[in-house]
């Protein structure tokens, strides 16, 4: 369908494809992230505010090796990995970020979320 063209177009382009999982990540669609839900393979995935369902301020940036290769290699060539400190890891935030994921797996919040969809999809679709 429409993401692999899509891919195919970004890929013999070399254009990153960058997924913003702020919103469809942890579940909302019926899997772990909304890329899975429409076979996206992003290049980069933003995360931020469900890894702690919102308690306290997180983010993350998920890459794949394409993006981490050129970065390892020019942090070793320097010597040092240079980012900034927005949302810096910290302990407590990162402590409930953990923890908030455990419980997203021992609860099968993901399972949930996709049979109430199926359910809810079905639902509306009497109301059209």
């Amino acid at each position: 369908g429409y993401w692999e063209k899509i891919q195919a177009v970004l890929s013999k382009y070399d254009i990153l494809l960058v997924a913003d999982e702020v919103i469809c990540g942890f579940g909302r669609t019926g899997e772990m992230f909304g890329s899975q839900t429409f076979g996206i393979r992003p290049d980069i995935m933003v995360l931020s505010k469900q890894i702690s369902s919102s308690y306290l301020p997180i983010s993350a940036l998920l890459i794949n090796e394409k993006v981490f290769e050129p970065i390892a290699d020019e942090s070793n060539r320097i010597g040092t990995f240079g980012h900034g400190f927005t949302g810096g890891g910290h302990p407590v935030a990162a402590a409930v970020a953990l923890e908030n994921l455990k419980l997203i797996e021992e609860r099968d919040l993901v399972g949930n979320a996709r049979t109430v969809g199926v359910h809810m999809q079905k639902r509306l679709r009497k109301l059209a």
